[in-house]
């Protein structure tokens, strides 16, 4: 059976670092690149895939106004992604799903970036959500009023390389 190592375990155990989190509307969570760069740094290049299940969805496109009465249009879509993570011989390891909708609201005259910046945000999002279940390096403690203490602490039933030895 292919584990995580007892480095990548001892790390995902850890708190989280306060410097990693971002807080927008009084909500905390980890940037989409900051959970990239994790994501990479845990597992190494080339170990982990985030794979579409479905073509990001086009939910609506409404033409509304800003709150200074400008024109405005307003667009959300749909994402569903899947985390695959693998060991360094290429084995899969665990494999997460997770899925959001991002919605974005702009200026008239830019409806492409308003389009783009919704996508984005739907498959950030879902990406970051499949990764909470790798624990609280990913985010998972921030559900919990923002908190960065540890929220998982100890892996039960998992044999560092000292009980291994002993076996």
């Amino acid at each position: 059976m292919t584990t995580f190592s007892n480095e990548q375990i001892d790390v995902m155990l850890r708190a989280i670092a306060p410097s990693r989190v971002a807080v927008m509307d009084g909500m905390s969570h980890l940037e989409g690149y900051d959970v990239r760069a994790t994501m990479t740094r845990m597992f190494g290049f080339g170990h982990w895939d985030e794979i579409a299940l479905e073509p990001t969805t086009l939910l609506y496109a409404d033409e509304t106004t800003t709150r200074a009465g400008k024109p405005a249009f307003k667009v959300a879509y749909r994402a569903s992604r899947r985390l695959v993570v693998r060991n360094q011989d290429g084995e899969q390891m665990c494999t997460h799903d997770g899925s959001a909708v991002g919605e974005s609201i702009m200026p008239d005259f830019k409806r492409g970036d308003c389009h783009d910046m919704a996508i984005k945000t739907a498959e950030t999002q879902a990406l970051k959500r499949a990764a909470i279940n790798l624990g609280d390096q990913f985010g998972l403690s921030l559900y919990r009023k923002g908190s960065t203490d540890a929220l998982v602490r100890k892996v039960v039933g998992h044999l560092t390389a000292d009980d291994k030895a002993v076996s």
